[in-house]
């Protein structure tokens, strides 16, 4: 059965402190939860380091251009 998982990264051990990150997925277990969020943060990863040269005035990756964000759509 999938369960759907909510994994939070925090500073520090209080719990009152809010995350500073969290991803929600579905996944029959914790491990499996794990994995693909990992695998998540691995694809993040990748498409940031695919930034244009520096001194751009706009930079934008790959993938963003791959889910077709709106200002990256040609006008016809």
């Amino acid at each position: 059965m999938t369960t759907t998982w909510t994994i939070a990264v925090k500073i520090g051990a209080s719990a009152d402190s809010a995350p500073i990150h969290e991803i929600t997925v579905e996944a029959p277990d914790v491990p499996t939860a794990l994995r693909r969020v990992a695998a998540m943060v691995a694809v993040q990863e990748a498409s940031d380091t695919e930034l244009l040269v520096d001194g751009q005035e706009e930079v934008f990756s790959r993938a963003e251009v791959e889910a077709g964000l709106e200002e990256h759509q040609a006008r016809t």
